[in-house]
């Protein structure tokens, strides 16, 4: 039995479709998860990755900062939520 190069093998990880994950499944987890789920077209998974994205410093803090002018009023609030009492200068004017 010849095996398809181009299948999925039983070990192998496979990211796909425009679908978002089910809200009870189990999804990539740290900056990458967190950048996954903030991309979602889901207001939800946006507002959940944001209070990841936070812990991660600078990288995080440039997608809280670019939720502020997300389509949401709900995402934009959460991010200025979050973003309020972090003294950084470069974070301290995006909120002004």
């Amino acid at each position: 039995m010849s095996e398809n190069p181009n299948q999925p093998r039983e070990y192998d990880v496979v990211l796909g479709g425009q679908n978002p994950p089910p809200v009870d499944g189990v999804v990539l987890g740290g900056l990458e998860g967190a950048k996954q789920r903030f991309a979602s077209n889901d207001e939800n998974y946006r507002l959940s990755a944001l209070s990841q994205l936070i812990n991660h410093r600078q990288e995080g803090w440039d997608l809280v900062i670019q939720a502020l002018k997300d389509p949401s009023q709900g995402v934009q609030l959460a991010a200025y939520k979050l973003l309020q009492d972090i003294s950084e200068l470069k974070v301290k004017q995006a909120i002004l």
